[in-house]
């Protein structure tokens, strides 16, 4: 950081990097997702996804609060940026292109809508 900052952008800096410790541990399984957060790489039923950026940080913020509520603005604060001044329609446009990519045909979705609240990657 340069000076001079504010002690608010210092203290969203620490929980960010401290939210990175939280974050799926390499190799964690859910089932048949597997996620490597170290080396940024997703498997769905053993065929590695092809995840952007946004989609991967999103997938492994889901996926570390599995089975409970994460808010929407949570979910802008940590993958995208606390101070985000865009839409928070990328928030649904990228939830949308995630469940395309892991989602198995035929199946309910991973990713269940919490109308009003978020969204809650459930667990197998």
């Amino acid at each position: 950081m340069t000076k001079p900052f504010k002690l608010a952008e210092l203290f969203a800096r620490i929980r960010a990097q401290l939210r990175q410790i939280d974050q799926v541990q390499p190799g964690a399984n859910n089932d048949d997702l597997v996620l490597d957060t170290a080396a940024r790489r997703a498997w769905s039923q053993g065929e590695e996804l092809d995840l952007r950026p946004k989609e991967f940080d999103l997938l492994a913020r889901l996926a570390a609060d599995a089975g409970r509520a994460v808010t929407r603005e949570d979910l802008m604060a940590d993958v995208w940026d606390e101070h985000w001044f865009g839409s928070t329609k990328t928030l649904d446009f990228h939830i949308a292109a995630l469940r395309r990519k892991i989602d198995v045909p035929g199946a309910s979705s991973r990713i269940t809508t919490l109308r009003g609240v978020g969204y809650r990657f459930e667990l197998p």
